[in-house]
């Protein structure tokens, strides 16, 4: 009987053990579950598509201009390409930005002119080269827009400069719908 009993005492210690071990892994297991639908619903809010829908509602959409005719500059002697054709589309949400931008298409061709002759293949032949190009052009336009007498898309002015600086206006970007090297 003695025996009996012994036997019966280590089997209910070890169940118990389990039990806790299964309470202990199911506390964890739901703290973990917690912890990761709270990380889940808070990265939602950033990035969820109804806060981009609400931006673009307040903002508007937007709205595209090509510049015609395309550009064509030359190179300079020695260079391994000859001339660079760009066609561009300037993008916006202010309507009344286009019809400054219609209005003042000769100084905005000629400064857009002036910068594409100032560049060479070396500077480019690659990526980054292209989109330093197209970040002088944004520059470019909107300097003459705000100059015009256009707020930036956000309401502050900060000012003008050279081609090189940045410049905040409602020109939201410049595209490259062809970009040929010849």
């Amino acid at each position: 009987m003695a025996d009996e009993e012994l036997e019966l005492d280590v089997n209910e210690k070890k169940g118990g053990k389990k039990k806790i071990i299964m309470i202990v892994v199911g506390i964890l297991l739901l703290n973990g579950i917690g912890i990761g639908a709270w990380l889940f619903l808070a990265g939602a809010d950033k990035k969820s598509p109804d806060a981009a829908e609400k931006q673009e509602a307040v903002l508007g959409p937007l709205k595209y201009l090509t510049m015609v005719p395309e550009f064509i500059v030359n190179f300079g002697p020695g260079s391994k390409v000859r001339y660079l054709q760009v066609d561009l589309q300037i993008a916006t949400r202010q309507e009344d930005s286009l019809a400054t931008i219609s209005t003042y298409r000769p100084v905005i061709r000629n400064d857009i002119l002036i910068v594409l002759s100032g560049v060479n293949y070396e500077d480019l032949k690659d990526r980054a080269g292209k989109e330093a190009l197209q970040q002088k052009l944004l520059n470019t336009i909107n300097k003459v827009v705000v100059a015009a007498g256009h707020a930036p898309a956000d309401g502050k002015d900060t000012g003008h400069g050279n081609a090189d600086d940045h410049v905040k206006g409602p020109i939201e970007n410049v595209y490259f719908t062809s970009f040929i090297m010849q």
